[in-house]
């Protein structure tokens, strides 16, 4: 990128954060500043509001995205990008998710969703319910040793291999990208490159017969896009063995929901952990909330409630902002063939 002449003007539409505000001030002195509510995508902003930003911090454009003529930064608050898929962005506008911000927190929400399976956290609940002691060896069992696939091997990968080797299990990985630490991708732990965890075995997604094959979870971390959409479909539930769970914290849409639903039904595998979901939010008739082997939260894995959320969003933000104005390369960049643009 080229450093920058021009005023900027920065629309921010995010939970504010004074802090955070007070560094962009002092980052850019000469910008234009203006927060506005967070928005939906059915919202349509003045074109007068719109007709000059050249950076958008939102978790995504609003209805009149034509209006965004002179965009060229959109950080999105989000690590997730479909709701991007058929926009039309100006050609030299750059996006750059919130990968690192809530990798913690939905890593941990694979871990106790992997406890909860393991040891039948339900049951333990009905138990106490029905005021029903119960020591069942099922109650009893051990994570330790067990196998998590983990599809999609980024920021939220490497966050969950991290605790899933503090507890003993075994990491394979499936991702088209080599495994290890990716360039200018946000951590706001600032942990060294070399701390990224080197999967046990690692698969590309034209080996998913063998990745899947083997696995007792399968988390799925990876975006929704023209290729991963519907990519564990019924021939892959098929070839997970009886007892595997699929834990879902990223995108539904990663996972066929025709095929889901039978898998369930049927006991081809043994539950599914899901947070992301088909509808949202989901209707009090949605099939999901009444199957017995399943846990549904309501998309809270990692979300803009999480406990850090809002300091680290600010802070991804301002580090960009002071690479952008500089003309550096800006952290968590997406390759433009990924967001699939119209007209890309």
């Amino acid at each position: 990128m080229e450093s920058r002449a021009r005023t900027e003007r920065i629309l921010v539409a995010q939970p504010v954060l004074d802090a955070g505000l007070d560094r962009v001030r002092r980052i850019a002195p000469d910008a234009v500043v203006e927060v506005v509510e967070p928005f939906g995508p059915d919202a349509v902003l003045p074109e007068a509001q719109l007709r000059d930003v050249t950076v958008l911090f939102a978790d995504l454009c609003p209805a009149n995205v034509e209006q965004l003529r002179e965009l060229r930064w959109l950080q999105l608050g989000s690590h997730g990008y479909s709701q991007l898929n058929g926009l039309r962005l100006p050609r030299d506008a750059v996006v750059a998710n919130a990968s690192g911000v809530n990798d913690i927190p939905i890593a941990e929400w694979c871990v106790m969703m992997m406890l909860a399976f393991a040891r039948d956290l339900p049951g333990m609940l009905a138990a106490q319910r029905e005021h029903r002691w119960d020591r069942d060896a099922r109650f009893q069992a051990e994570l330790r040793g067990r196998r998590v696939g983990i599809l999609g091997y980024g920021n939220i990968g490497h966050e969950l291999a991290r605790l899933c080797r503090a507890l003993g299990l075994e990491v394979w990985a499936c991702s088209r990208f080599r495994p290890g630490a990716r360039e200018l991708r946000y951590d706001p732990l600032d942990r060294p490159a070399g701390s990224v965890p080197v999967p046990d075995r690692s698969f590309t997604p034209e080996q998913r017969d063998e990745f899947l094959a083997g696995l007792d979870y399968l988390a799925v971390t990876t975006p929704v896009t023209s290729t991963t959409r519907g990519w564990v479909d019924a021939a892959a539930l098929r070839l997970l063995p009886p007892h595997a769970v699929l834990l879902n914290p990223a995108r539904a849409g990663v996972v066929d929901e025709a095929a889901l639903l039978a898998a369930l039904r049927d006991g081809t595998i043994a539950g599914a952990a899901l947070d992301d979901h088909y509808r949202q939010p989901m209707p009090p008739d949605d099939p999901f909330f009444d199957l017995p082997n399943v846990i549904v939260t309501s998309h809270i894995s990692g979300s803009n409630s999480s406990t850090w959320f809002v300091e680290r969003i600010w802070d991804l933000f301002t580090r960009n902002l002071e690479r952008y104005l500089a003309g550096e390369r800006l952290l968590n960049v997406i390759a433009r063939d990924d967001l699939e643009l119209a007209g890309s």
